[in-house]
């Protein structure tokens, strides 16, 4: 497989590819499901090589709940503590929470050097960490938030990382936007 120029040296760039291609497709169809958002999901954290992912819904209402959609590398009790706001290893809330309230993707790359808001549960060990909010596209809520974490700073997410993060996270803006 060639390279991208600039591309980390652990991704599957097809896998990437095909998770969007997913939630297009499950768009055209015009009816997109759990499943084909799990599916996408999983080419996603097949792409990146993920450790740990999860794709958290935030339902409405106040305060607002978030609900798992789809994990990888999460035991059941990690996953209800994502969905109460609690970070465990491998998944920050307080990069969760940043991605949300900022509406932007967040990066990164060594928790170590990154500033305080990366919580203790990061710094502990050596990863990387890419999160990026889902954004309905005409009114601006926040419909979910991706996240997801690799070991060690050798594979650390870039800004081509970022770069297709936020165009995913559109695209699954879109499908929630029209679950609702």
């Amino acid at each position: 497989m060639t390279s991208m120029p600039g591309a980390a040296p652990n991704r599957n760039y097809p896998a990437l590819f095909l998770a969007l291609d997913e939630v297009l497709e499950a768009l055209d169809e015009g009816t997109p499901d759990d499943d084909a958002l799990r599916r996408s999901f999983e080419s996603s954290a097949d792409g990146f090589g993920a450790e740990k992912a999860v794709l958290l819904a935030v339902d409405r209402g106040a305060p607002k709940q978030l609900r798992a959609l789809a994990s990888r590398g999460l035991s059941r009790e990690e996953v209800a503590a994502c969905e109460s706001g609690l970070s465990v290893p491998g998944v920050s809330s307080s990069c969760i929470r940043e991605a949300v309230e900022t509406r932007a993707p967040l990066v990164v790359q060594d928790p170590q050097r990154a500033p305080g808001h990366v919580s203790d549960v990061l710094r502990m060990r050596p990863c990387s960490v890419l999160c990026a909010p889902v954004v309905d596209p005409r009114t601006r809520d926040v419909l979910g938030v991706l996240y997801v974490q690799n070991e060690g700073v050798r594979e650390a997410f870039g800004e081509i990382d970022r770069a297709w993060i936020e165009v995913y996270a559109r695209a699954l803006g879109r499908v929630l936007a029209s679950r609702r």
